[in-house]
């Protein structure tokens, strides 16, 4: 059966919901986005092995993406097994409020914390890749990029609203009260805006898919690796995804430890980028129409490469060439993460769909698991020293900044080559 299917009127009612949906979950990431996470983690004794393993998570979603291909090929339906892991994997979220609050020692509440994250990020691989696959689907290929750009432009207004307020009311509970009651209250109004989401997602409608009869687990692996152009794709996000894992899960930490920043001042820069993002979508979109999504990716992804700068030369009496970076990356990273997406979709096919988007997502997890460890690893043997380059003291997080802005350039280099 085909997607066109589903009656007009009834793709752009999904379509509708799709675009609110969208903004719920923005809230609700946004509010347990790195801020918070590395604020919690750092809270319960984390040091910078622990930060670089909860960078690695992505790996975890993005590896169990594969399994959600093969659930959706066996129950040839989508619409549930997204709302029923998604769901799962927000409830998680649970005992994660409750944790500052139990008193736990660290060597309990720490391996607790990361425990729970990795079974949500588990949870959501199979929400991403059923979500991914269904959008594709419902999302008409010629509209694909302006209506992502207007999605993707209304979630990073609710994120810029969310993670300011996320930040101020983190800061007011650890003045007026304390830090553990400022998490779990924090992450109880985020679990509150994921529940009305997951309604949403119910609401939506699901096109038929194309699916296989009895598909077998290593065949729906290797069909999408021993296709050449998106074994191309699959190599071009793995080199990028370690280029920024490198040093992604510790710019937080940074600006906490380092910049002496608290959250309302990391919201304020995650506005300068929502701003931005939310101004650029849009335009990216019509880009990607006109031009080709490759051909914006690699421009952006160019633009990215030395936006990390911002962070070592800021001081915690001077943060505007942090302002610039996250300027910045509201502009460029647009087109880098649409770009992506929008790839991974157009060259799957119709007939395993799922499969091939989760290999993308499998194996171009690689890059962040291997590299967040690397990152932890390398943070973690440096903790104690510093480092004067030109004038500009570097201390072992600043180190993996300058790591990644190399290994960004090389990745830009590949990827201009493979995709």
């Amino acid at each position: 059966m085909q997607s066109s299917e589903l009656t007009p009127a009834v793709r752009e009612s999904a379509l509708r919901l799709s675009i609110v949906e969208g903004a719920m979950a923005s809230v609700f990431f946004s509010i347990t986005a790195n801020g918070l996470v590395t604020g919690l983690a750092l809270y319960l004794g984390a040091g910078p092995l622990v930060l670089g393993v909860l960078g690695a998570l992505p790996f975890i979603t993005q590896l169990f993406q594969l399994l959600g291909a093969y659930l959706e090929e066996r129950n040839g339906e989508r619409r549930m097994l997204s709302v029923w892991s998604e769901g799962l994997s927000r409830a998680m979220w649970i005992p994660i409020a409750l944790l500052p609050l139990w008193q736990l020692s660290q060597t309990i509440s720490l391996p607790l914390f990361v425990v729970l994250q990795l079974i949500s990020a588990a949870l959501m691989g199979i929400a991403v890749n059923t979500w991914t696959s269904w959008m594709t689907d419902l999302v008409p290929a010629h509209r694909r990029g302006r209506y992502f750009g207007v999605r993707n432009t209304v979630a990073s207004f609710a994120a810029m609203v969310a993670g300011l307020a996320s930040g101020y009311a983190l800061d007011f509970f650890k003045t007026n009260a304390n830090e553990g009651l400022a998490y779990a209250a924090t992450l109880g109004f985020g679990l509150i805006v994921a529940a009305v989401g997951l309604v949403l997602l119910r609401l939506q409608a699901e096109p038929p898919m194309q699916r296989r009869e009895h598909p077998a687990l290593r065949t729906m692996f290797l069909a999408p690796l021993a296709d050449v152009d998106y074994r191309r794709l699959i190599a071009s996000a793995t080199a990028w995804a370690f280029a920024v894992g490198i040093a992604g899960p510790f710019f937080t930490a940074y600006g906490i430890d380092t910049l002496h920043m608290n959250f309302a001042d990391l919201a304020y820069m995650g506005i300068v980028t929502s701003i931005a993002s939310m101004i650029c979508f849009p335009f990216v979109g019509r880009l990607q129409d006109r031009y080709g999504d490759k051909i914006v990716l690699l421009v952006s992804a160019a633009c990215v490469v030395p936006l990390p700068i911002g962070w070592f030369l800021s001081s915690p009496d001077w943060l505007w060439p942090l302002f610039g970076t996250s300027l910045f990356a509201g502009i460029f990273w647009p087109g880098i993460n649409q770009g992506f997406a929008n790839l991974s979709m157009a060259r799957a096919p119709s007939t395993g769909k799922g499969a091939y988007l989760a290999a993308y997502g499998a194996v171009s997890g690689i890059g962040v698991v291997v590299s967040g460890l690397l990152g932890g690893v390398i943070a973690e043997l440096l903790k104690h020293q510093e480092f004067l380059v030109f004038g500009v003291t570097l201390n072992h997080y600043a180190v993996l900044f300058v790591c990644s802005i190399i290994v960004r350039l090389l990745s830009v280099i590949f990827v201009l080559r493979k995709l």
